[in-house]
């Protein structure tokens, strides 16, 4: 164009043709500029990206996009190189930077990822979320607390706003996202006051004895204590044999109301000198069994008689509890050590002088009422020197001691299994025609024993049996020796 235009080419060339040479160059240059254009943006590097602007939720995994990058048609997605992290664990906004090179071409494209929270916080009720209160009392917080995920404990960002019927709490996380739980409120009492009897529901007294109320309490959940409002309906007649029935009953503010029935039975008691039964316990005290068995006898206001051992010094409370409840503290033995007590006259002595220091003691009181272990009809002994039982029964006498053996065996030692098998053991064999010693054992965990006494306690009262202690002055129930 230069040229064409030039001072000289005008004088060389017609107008005429150096316009069409202008034209001709003009369109040419276009050409190949427009020609050169395409082949450059055919070799310019491509990136096609899947998707440039991503939202992920905190703590979940981030999935990148699919991408690909080209020069014209050929894939050059290898040469891609990124530039750029997201932490998924921090909220926040993240750029990757995708960028391909083919020679002195550079082509870059970019993704965003947000990072977000858009989980709710938790609320959690300590408590129901329906609850009744009484009517004449206040709901009093059983708690609550917030967690968030991200966030975490939000328990002081909770706001409650109290309704008349319901409790509402709210709270929000960082992110802005909010919940709300709600307690619903019922004021209301369904509850029946709850009446205790004190003693037994069910009470044995012999024909003309006075009949003691042992008494009764009552509590309501919302009332608290509204013993002065139990209503007692019936009387007892203890000198007509016969049963008697005592209904107690108690309403709380509500209109709930609770009854109770104590049954009493009035019996003859035998007027003969015979027919006494005689409870006697070997082994104990048991922290499983003494106790309990102490509170039926009590219950019952019956004696019973304790041939003790000796156990840990922790269970020494029982022995004391057993004389102070009238019960008769008797020796049976300090080892409890066959081998060892039967193996000479002195061994024997010096073990029951040993238990009974340990009595006298805990209770103040000297003890001259002794059961052989096994009984003075024991064999066992023949093992260690024959015919240690006929000194020993001799020598105890002498020694101021009365011994005692059974005359009914409740098998709860060994055999029996089941608390009725005692039961049968001991009335199958009772009998009116002489004094009943009933051989049984308070050693740890029988059950067997202490489920059947009350049935045979009120089996014995209903028959016209006296309970009793033994004392020095009841005469010996003893063995044929047999060593």
């Amino acid at each position: 164009l230069l040229v064409v235009g030039s001072d000289d080419m005008k004088l060389i060339i017609p107008k005429r043709k150096r316009k069409k040479i202008l034209v001709i160059s003009i369109i040419s240059i276009l050409i190949v500029s427009i020609l050169t254009f395409i082949v450059c943006l055919y070799m310019w590097p491509r990136i096609i990206l899947e998707n440039d602007n991503l939202e992920i939720p905190v703590f979940t995994k981030f999935k990148e996009p699919k991408y690909e990058a080209y020069i014209g048609k050929f894939n050059i997605t290898n040469k891609v190189k990124k530039h750029g992290k997201v932490n998924i664990n921090r909220l926040g906004e993240y750029k990757i930077k995708y960028e391909v090179k083919y020679y002195f071409l550079k082509t870059t494209k970019n993704l965003t990822v947000k990072v977000i929270d858009d989980e709710t916080p938790i609320i959690e009720l300590k408590g129901s979320d329906n609850v009744s209160v009484c009517p004449n009392k206040e709901y009093q917080e059983e708690g609550y607390q917030a967690k968030d995920n991200y966030d975490g404990d939000l328990t002081n960002n909770i706001s409650i706003i109290k309704e008349q019927d319901k409790i509402i709490y709210s709270v929000k996380d960082k992110s802005g996202n909010s919940t709300t739980k709600i307690r619903n409120i019922h004021y209301e009492d369904k509850k029946a006051p709850i009446l205790k009897l004190k003693g037994s529901t069910n009470v044995i007294i012999y024909k003309g004895e006075k009949y003691e109320e042992n008494g009764i309490s009552a509590s309501d959940n919302c009332d608290g204590d509204i013993s002065n409002n139990i209503i007692k309906e019936g009387e007892v007649n203890p000198n007509k044999i016969g049963n008697y029935f005592i209904t107690y009953k108690v309403s709380d503010s509500s209109g709930n109301v609770s009854k109770i029935i104590r049954n009493i039975k009035v019996v003859n008691k035998s007027i003969s000198g015979k027919g006494i039964i005689y409870l006697t316990f070997d082994d104990g005290p048991s922290s499983s069994i003494t106790p309990k068995l102490l509170d039926i006898l009590k219950k019952e206001q019956v004696p019973a008689t304790f041939f003790v051992i000796n156990h840990s010094n922790d269970l020494d409370y029982l022995i004391k509890r057993e004389d102070d409840e009238g019960h008769t503290v008797g020796l049976h033995s300090y080892s409890h050590n066959y081998a060892m007590i039967y193996e000479s006259v002195d061994n024997y002595f010096n073990d029951l002088t040993n238990i009974q220091n340990k009595v006298f003691k805990i209770t103040g009181k000297k003890s001259f009422i002794i059961r052989f272990p096994g009984g003075s009809s024991n064999t066992v002994s023949k093992k260690y020197q024959l015919g240690i039982m006929s000194k020993l029964v001799n020598e105890v006498q002498n020694k101021g001691y009365h011994y005692f053996d059974w005359n009914i065996a409740s098998g709860d030692a060994g055999g029996v299994k089941s608390s009725k098998e005692v039961y049968n053991n001991v009335i199958a064999n009772l009998s009116k025609n002489r004094e009943n010693i009933i051989l049984m054992h308070d050693f740890e965990n029988n059950y067997y024993t202490l489920n059947a006494i009350e049935d045979i306690i009120h089996y014995g009262k209903e028959n016209g049996y006296i309970f009793k202690k033994i004392i020095m002055d009841t005469p010996m129930v003893t063995h044929k020796v047999a060593n």
